[in-house]
């Protein structure tokens, strides 16, 4: 992705170079006429060849009434400016209501460029974007209020895509990850470790939670493994040991246990099985505690990634 340093993502730059020069070049000039002591100079003008000033008074006029005013509007024109469109051009800076920076950056025909700063109420950083000439696509970097790293990703024409990294709000550890494409999760996602291991992988497509998904030791292990289809468990499901021996293998159905669930002991023999149908073991008296706390803790490895507040991003836009 090919960026820009802001002060090159306008006219203004060009202009402000152009009358900069101008003037200066003008100002020397006209300087060396009025100082100039020789028989064509302008005192000598002034005093002894009065019809002979029209020419100098009239250069002198475009001097004071053209090029100086331009100079003094420079500044005063080089911000929140929108031109005759309606559109806004040039770098601009809006505040909250309490005094504090909203955001700062650089528009071209309305579309930010180069980089783009927003703000919490408070006064810190809330993101920092870094827009393409187009202005449709910014690399990001999201802020907890606190100033420390939450977030980094990518936005195309508004919405997050390709890979988005999150961060421990205590630490600015990377916590989880997730894949979009135009707004939609599609692909891996994952959680990890306060260590930095992997803890948890799930697949989407569309939004939505198909294809595989296994859980982790912070030995690296698989520790279980599974399958998704339209948001549920459905299909094979096996769990493992820290060391990698397989201990249970059974099967969901549209997100319930349904059909036979074998257990196995540390010689990998069976040692229990247990027939569920949608959900409901035919001999439940054989579930025994060990095995319901097995259960429990598998659905609370289920991680949920955090996304931190976006919503002062793009809406209001501007």
């Amino acid at each position: 992705m090919l960026c820009f340093h802001p002060a090159l993502q306008g006219y203004n730059f060009f202009l402000k170079i152009v009358f900069y020069y101008i003037n200066n070049i003008l100002k020397l000039y006209f300087w060396g006429i009025l100082c100039d002591s020789r028989d064509d100079g302008f005192l000598y003008k002034l005093i002894e060849k009065p019809d002979s000033m029209k020419n100098c008074i009239f250069f002198w006029i475009i001097f004071m009434g053209i090029i100086l005013p331009l100079n003094a509007q420079e500044i005063s024109d080089e911000r929140n400016y929108t031109d005759s469109g309606g559109l806004k051009q040039g770098f601009w800076e809006v505040k909250y209501p309490n005094g504090n920076l909203r955001y700062q950056g650089s528009f071209r025909n309305d579309r930010p460029v180069g980089e783009f700063i927003r703000y919490f109420p408070s006064g810190s950083r809330m993101a920092v974007m870094n827009f393409c000439e187009s202005g449709i696509m910014a690399e990001t970097i999201l802020f907890y209020q606190d100033g420390s790293l939450a977030a980094k990703g990518i936005y195309l024409d508004e919405k997050k895509d390709s890979v988005w990294n999150y961060y421990s709000y205590y630490d600015d550890r990377p916590v989880s990850f997730e894949t979009y494409n135009n707004g939609v999760k599609e692909g891996a996602s994952g959680v990890y470790y306060p260590g930095g291991q992997l803890s948890e992988t799930f697949w989407y497509e569309n939004d939505v939670r198909n294809g595989p998904w296994r859980q982790y030791y912070e030995n690296g292990r698989k520790r279980t493994e599974a399958m998704f289809e339209n948001d549920q468990r459905h299909g094979e499901f096996r769990f493992y040991s820290p060391s990698g021996r397989l201990e249970i293998k059974g099967n969901y159905y549209r997100n319930q246990m349904h059909g036979e669930w074998t257990w196995y002991d540390e010689a990998g023999r069976e040692e229990s099985s247990i027939t569920y149908i949608e959900g409901r073991p035919g001999n439940e008296d054989e579930l025994i505690e060990k095995e319901q706390e097995m259960f429990r803790v598998i659905e609370e490895m289920r991680g949920r990634i955090p996304e931190p507040d976006e919503s002062e991003l793009f809406s209001p836009r501007r």
